[in-house]
């Protein structure tokens, strides 16, 4: 089932028109104050986000516990992937965003995600060209059919969410787009260790 890590997920963009003015917000609409983080960006996802420590996790040994910390590492993991800001004086490549998730990863897919691919340079090049800024609604959080349940050691969960990219000028356009990840319980708490299908 798990293929390999070293491809990037570059989400597909369904157009749709809507108000620019509005949902431009959507890329400056941090709260002031927030830290920055990698080349000025602001990712809704701040910096003082963190995913579910251990100690936590032990608090919470329930199931519903455990549900709420995997669902918290795996929102705040697909926010910092599928956020970019290419607008000038932000985000300085595609992988900036690998930057930002590997907070939330374990593993050899921590490192992979800072590495920059050729395979990125044009979605990044046309999000260059339009001065674009890429936000993520989170939608979903479901098990993938077929797939077991979470243990107290993993899980495998599938992340919706809406991708919204508003260029610096022309339509802002929205696409519905699913991440599924591997998650495991590590000595940190849980982080993603796998992007299957990706």
């Amino acid at each position: 089932m798990t293929q390999s890590k070293s491809h990037i997920h570059t989400p597909s963009v369904l157009v749709l028109l809507c108000s620019v003015s509005v949902l431009s917000a959507a890329c400056s609409s941090s709260v002031e104050g927030q830290p920055k983080t990698t080349n000025g960006y602001r990712p809704s996802a701040s910096a003082s986000d963190s995913a579910p420590s251990a100690d936590a996790d032990q608090a919470g040994s329930t199931s519903g516990h455990r549900k709420t910390a995997i669902e918290r590492t795996a929102r705040l993991f697909t926010k910092a992937y599928a956020e970019h800001d290419a607008r000038d004086g932000a985000d300085g490549s595609y992988a900036d965003a690998g930057v930002r998730a590997s907070r939330f990863a374990h593993g050899e897919l921590a490192g992979l995600l800072a590495h920059r691919r050729s395979s990125q340079d044009a979605v990044w090049s046309a999000l260059r060209a339009q001065q674009a800024c890429q936000t993520a609604e989170i939608t979903s959080t479901v098990v993938p059919d077929g797939a077991p349940a979470p243990t107290s050691s993993a899980a495998l969960i599938r992340v919706g969410y809406t991708l919204t990219t508003t260029p610096k000028s022309g339509p802002v356009r929205h696409s519905n787009e699913q991440l599924a990840l591997r998650l495991e319980r590590t000595s940190e708490g849980w982080r993603v260790t796998d992007l299957p299908w990706a």
